[in-house]
């Protein structure tokens, strides 16, 4: 059965092939005018023919792909598919599809990602990114394609950010344990030398230190921001109540792990927050969940995700040069029963 095209439906909705063009890719060159009757006579024929655009033939026409591309660090951490589910709504606000990459905090995959957006042709990228340079970013910026870049770690030519104050953030949430009495407040944090591990390390010791509390090595551990080994760092940190000067509070640098650290300490037989208060950084779906539920720090994923989206579309809609923009994201400090 042959495909149906834009002549076939200008000949079942009696307007010219020129006018169904104009409809189905949305534009009137500013001095088309077509009434909606025969806009939706037009819309009516593509739906009886099966009409579908030949996307192929408006990417050499416009040389846009209508892509978007984005890369995360894991998937399997539900703070992503919300940042992607928010991107994905703006994008789709002016007809673009968005193309999703899991690095799983790998620095060759985060290379290998801009190999293949290099290859594959996309117009724009969203970039979560815990280990490319700025001259792997500046390769995909000669290439013409415009990056956004949530978190602060790529800040470079041409390149949006978006982010939450997460140094900050962590501050208010050393602030708030030691409100509630706590002085040896042990830490949680990221992959070393990550930018996440990095600033909300930062936002830890700046907490302590405005508390007067010294600063112990000590009492951080290194994790992965996944629940693997997060177990064997708690105990470590946690080996016994009767434990000389062990912490009574600790602040685990994502949500994941907070978690997976209130699971473990309370199959132990530790009370929370009785014996442990426990704090995070997210505020996943899942934080509200647990028993008992999360304190943590709540990142809007969906409005950072649909803020870098518009940034970069706004990039690509523009004609003329656009500085580099900073755009922050607010947060809020989510107090429940774990502090």
């Amino acid at each position: 059965m042959r495909t149906p095209t834009q002549q076939d439906v200008a000949r079942r909705a009696g307007v010219s092939r020129a006018t169904v063009s104009y409809i189905i890719n949305n534009r009137t060159d500013g001095n088309v005018r077509i009434s909606e009757e025969t806009r939706q006579r037009v819309l009516q024929a593509v739906k009886e023919l099966g009409y579908q655009p030949n996307v192929t033939a408006r990417s050499l026409r416009t040389r846009r792909t209508q892509l978007l591309a984005i890369m995360v660090p894991d998937l399997t951490n539900p703070f992503y598919p919300q940042l992607i589910r928010g991107a994905q709504a703006s994008a789709e606000q002016q007809d673009y599809q968005i193309l999703v990459y899991d690095s799983n905090d790998s620095p060759a995959r985060e290379r290998a990602f801009v190999e293949a957006v290099l290859r594959r042709r996309v117009d724009g990228v969203i970039l979560v990114a815990f280990h490319l340079e700025a001259h792997d970013v500046a390769q995909l910026t000669r290439a013409g394609i415009q990056v956004v870049a949530i978190g602060g770690r790529l800040r470079t030519a041409g390149v949006d950010v978006v982010a939450t104050r997460e140094r900050l953030a962590v501050h208010e949430v050393i602030r708030h344990l030691v409100s509630r009495g706590h002085r040896r407040i042990a830490h949680l944090a990221g992959p070393p030398n990550t930018p996440p591990e990095q600033v909300r390390l930062q936002g830890y010791r700046e907490g302590l230190a405005e508390a007067g509390i010294p600063y112990d090595e000590s009492l951080i551990r290194y994790g992965t921001f996944q629940r693997t080994g997060v177990a064997e760092l708690v105990i470590s940190l946690f080996p016994s109540r009767e434990a000389e000067g062990r912490p009574t509070a600790l602040f685990a640098a994502n949500d994941v792990m907070a978690i997976e650290a209130i699971l473990t300490l309370t199959r132990r037989g530790w009370r929370i927050p009785e014996d442990v208060a426990v704090c995070g950084f997210d505020n996943i779906p899942e934080a509200e969940l647990i028993t008992p539920s999360l304190t943590t720090v709540g990142q809007d994923a969906q409005a950072l995700g649909q803020r870098a989206a518009e940034l970069l579309l706004e990039r690509l809609g523009s004609t003329e040069q656009i500085e580099v923009r900073h755009v922050s994201v607010p947060y809020r400090l989510v107090i429940r029963e774990s502090a």
